[in-house]
């Protein structure tokens, strides 16, 4: 056996297993692009518009994006069936991702008569990606055993999220947070739930598999439900003083302190620090106000106790983004359906890239159980 293949990458960290065109990572420099585009620049961009440069590889001129958005508005709606269905699902209390993963491949029945000029397989993605937000708002409207809203008039994808979680008109600050804060979440390189969507595709399997199977990833903890963990150890840790405490505690005993720490960062994540300045403009309520201030105070703390480690760790996306979804009037146990609502885009861009120049990914591994042996009576 050749020798390299007894040089395990655990988490296949460092490993090149492709070429992508859709996000760039520069772990070095604290810095990410989409297509070429900085981060900083795009979130100031509606959602539509950066959601176009990172599934079709440009941004719109003003009639593409008047297109886009009303195929995102005729296409998010769930047909009637689609939605009782949804909600039948949701009555059984399962934590919404769990049933919204559940879902993901009926939500592509039933497709609108327009589309966006791609592939069969593609446009079956796409309509699973623009009726999620419906989706979610049947299911929380199911959990809480109450009718859906009315379906939003507006083109505007952040307005009409927010509109169909509440069943009011958002203000133009929740909406421009909003859609800031989910131009954030695109895409991320080969992340865990990126890297299985193209996985998936690669065996030739349906699209809307590989947005399933990928949804399955990002509810994991250590991946897009490290949101609402970063929120409860907040909640936990209740006053900003005893961060100091809890940290020392976290780091005595193993315990992770979730939202700290990326693979691929050697420095700030851009994303935290955009993600903390959105915080700070729609943290008005007391209660925001004081999570916002514990979760920078183990921040401080975390950075303080571990500077003396090889790689100082620092807040990830996921460590401010709970106060921002919850004072834009998001339940915590939907940020992560709220993650995917925006991840599913990047998920399909990948999806879309995979198709083009595919081979299955199919990696060694190394055999360390018992040696080769017969069978004893």
């Amino acid at each position: 056996m050749s020798e390299s293949l007894h040089h395990v990458h655990k988490g296949l960290e460092g490993v090149i297993a492709d070429t992508t065109s859709v996000s760039l990572v520069d772990g070095e420099a604290g810095r990410l692009y989409y297509r070429g585009h900085a981060i900083e620049e795009l979130a100031r961009k509606r959602f539509a518009e950066a959601m176009h440069l990172v599934v079709f590889g440009t941004l719109p001129d003003p009639d593409r994006l008047q297109e886009v958005e009303d195929y995102l508005w005729v296409a998010g709606r769930l047909p009637p069936e689609l939605a009782a269905s949804t909600r039948q699902v949701a009555r059984h209390g399962e934590h919404p991702m769990a049933t919204l993963q559940a879902i993901t491949t009926l939500l592509a029945l039933e497709p609108p008569a327009i589309g966006l000029g791609r592939s069969p397989q593609e446009e079956e993605a796409l309509v699973v990606a623009a009726r999620i937000p419906a989706a979610i708002a049947t299911i929380r409207a199911a959990l809480q055993d109450h009718p859906e809203h009315p379906y939003p008039a507006s083109r505007r994808y952040g307005e009409r999220y927010l509109q169909l979680l509440h069943g009011r008109r958002p203000s133009p600050i929740e909406v421009s947070v909003f859609e800031s804060a989910q131009i954030l979440q695109l895409d991320h390189g080969f992340n865990a739930s990126t890297f299985t969507a193209r996985v998936v595709t690669s065996t030739l399997a349906p699209a809307t598999s590989a947005l399933s199977a990928a949804m399955g990833a990002l509810y994991g903890p250590l991946h897009g439900a490290a949101d609402q963990q970063a929120l409860e150890m907040a909640l936990e840790v209740a006053e900003p003083e005893h961060a100091r405490e809890f940290v020392a505690q976290c780091l005595a005993t193993g315990r992770k302190v979730m939202g700290m720490g990326h693979r691929e960062y050697r420095v700030v994540d851009p994303r935290s620090r955009m993600m903390r300045a959105l915080a700070q403009q729609v943290a008005q309520h007391p209660e925001h106000v004081k999570l916002l201030d514990v979760l920078s105070a183990v921040d401080e703390a975390f950075i303080e106790q571990t500077r003396e480690k090889r790689r100082t760790l620092r807040a990830n996306l996921e460590f401010y983004k709970g106060v921002v979804y919850l004072a834009l009037g998001i339940p915590k146990e939907f940020f992560t359906a709220s993650f995917a609502a925006a991840r599913a885009f990047g998920w399909i861009a990948h999806v879309m890239e995979q198709r083009q120049d595919n081979r299955i990914i199919r990696p060694a591994a190394h055999y360390v159980g018992p040696a080769p042996r017969t069978m004893t009576r």
